[in-house]
């Protein structure tokens, strides 16, 4: 089995590299990193941040190292004020909250924008959290855009609009990439901030993905 993990930015990748020991490869356009654990082969790699960097980073961890499943790991907003930080999301399915009018991205996206994951990943995820022995997590909707939110009303209205528990720059890409080529894929966000601009928490919180991402791979 060949495992893909995406995060977008240093602190989403560090951790794994330290975990799993991985090894840089050369001659890539982008910073991937090989290894092995549990008898399973390992890509992770940092795509940068944005849909348009997720996106294809995506399609090259498909088309050059034959990918069998994809996890997006890393942090993101709560888009309301139940969903607090530290807080785990299992996406149950991704949109995009920049994609206007909706309905063009309804006919121009996977499953009318709303781009379900992997229930079996789901499932061997909400398995890992238990045996992490973490009970504040949802499995709930992401929205991701090309944009830092920073702001109450901007916030609201992605919530009102999409229903997503939380927002990040990446996961509605990578799943979007990931359903056209029919492979599985999730996306685990802890929660960093409350979208306002304000305190975040962004290490501490991917870090917490990782060790989740770490405990699924041993049961795959």
């Amino acid at each position: 089995m060949i495992i893909g993990i995406i995060g977008a930015f240093d602190e989403e990748v560090e951790k794994f590299i330290e975990i799993f020991q991985l090894k840089k490869a050369e001659n890539f356009i982008w910073d991937i990193y090989l290894g092995e654990f549990k008898e399973k082969k390992l890509v992770v790699c940092r795509s940068g941040i944005g849909k348009v960097n997720s996106g294809a980073m995506t399609q090259y961890l498909i088309d050059h190292f034959h990918v069998d499943l994809i996890i997006n790991s890393g942090c993101a907003g709560s888009l309301l004020s139940r969903v607090k930080i530290m807080d785990v999301i299992l996406s149950s399915y991704v949109t995009y909250h920049d994609f206007q009018p909706t309905r063009v991205m309804e006919y121009s996206v996977p499953e009318q924008g709303k781009v379900s994951a992997s229930t079996k990943l789901i499932n061997i995820a909400e398995e890992a959290l238990k045996q992490l022995d973490v009970s504040n997590y949802y499995i709930a909707p992401i929205a991701s855009g090309d944009a830092f939110v920073t702001d109450a009303n901007m916030r609201d209205y992605i919530y009102k609009s999409t229903g997503a528990y939380a927002v990040d720059m990446e996961s509605a890409s990578i799943g979007h990439i990931c359903k056209l080529n029919h492979i599985p894929f999730l996306s685990i966000r802890t929660i960093s901030d409350f979208s306002d601009g304000q305190e975040d928490f962004e290490v501490i919180a991917a870090y917490k993905s990782s060790l989740l991402v770490k405990t699924m791979i041993e049961t795959l």
